[in-house]
């Protein structure tokens, strides 16, 4: 409803009255245009204005497309958190449970682990890095697509964070930590794609890519959580050997 083009456009009435609305948001549909004018305070005749700058022919037609566009932003809200919550509930089955010990046990005898991703994928890497030097492995975040690293020595393993597992840096450098015969492990939304096919251990946690002008938009949740966990259970079968 309140796209760039419109807001650029609004004087500081009109501000006033859009940023009342954004602030009053469950109020706003049951108000007259008496009641609004004078909470702002400004005149109807503003508020008419501004109506008709909005595309809407009356005040409660505005009221109306409001309330409705709430209602469809708030079922996907509902949508993506019921979505979220059965994907996290998937990673107490056997099958993950048997799946996070089996990785859990290759970190844990490691002598280097690097965490790498692009993107918001990035900053999940960055933060496994610090959690599993936290607790007490070698680890690091390589999040720079060029980045040369040193892969000299022996038992390293990768980890490689991506929504879509088909980002082509990522590809690339998948093929150099391989060829450097680290171990790499994969965390992608899906296993049907190039980087889990790669991969000698991969992780898929199945949720949908949602991408809005070709930028994703997809919860990171899930790939955090799996981290979380792999993060307790690592150090939980280390202090038992």
């Amino acid at each position: 409803m309140f796209n760039e083009e419109k807001i650029k456009s609004f004087s500081t009435t009109d501000m006033n009255i859009y940023n009342y609305i954004l602030k009053h948001s469950i109020q706003f549909p049951y108000m007259s245009i008496r009641e609004l004018a004078d909470e702002i305070p400004t005149s109807t005749a503003s508020i008419m204005r501004f109506v008709k700058k909005m595309g809407y022919d009356s005040f409660p037609e505005l009221k109306y497309a409001y309330k409705k566009e709430e209602k469809e932003a708030s079922f996907h809200i509902v949508n993506e958190l019921d979505e979220i919550i059965d994907c996290l509930k998937k990673f107490n089955t056997p099958y993950y449970q048997d799946l996070f010990k089996e990785v859990a046990y290759i970190l844990g005898n490691a002598n280097m682990i690097i965490f790498d991703g692009m993107g918001d994928s990035a900053k999940i890497a960055e933060y496994a890095a610090r959690r599993f030097s936290v607790n007490g492995f070698f680890s690091a975040a390589l999040t720079d697509p060029y980045q040369k690293v040193s892969m000299d020595g022996t038992n390293i393993v990768v980890v490689m964070l991506s929504i879509s597992g088909n980002t082509v840096e990522l590809i690339r450098k998948a093929n150099a930590y391989k060829a450097a015969g680290s171990t790499l492990i994969t965390i992608t939304a899906s296993d049907d794609n190039t980087l889990a096919k790669m991969s000698d251990h991969h992780i898929s946690y199945y949720i949908n890519d949602v991408r809005i002008d070709q930028i994703s938009k997809t919860t990171q949740i899930p790939a955090l959580s799996i981290i979380e966990i792999l993060a307790n259970k690592t150090l939980r079968i280390c202090h038992s050997l």
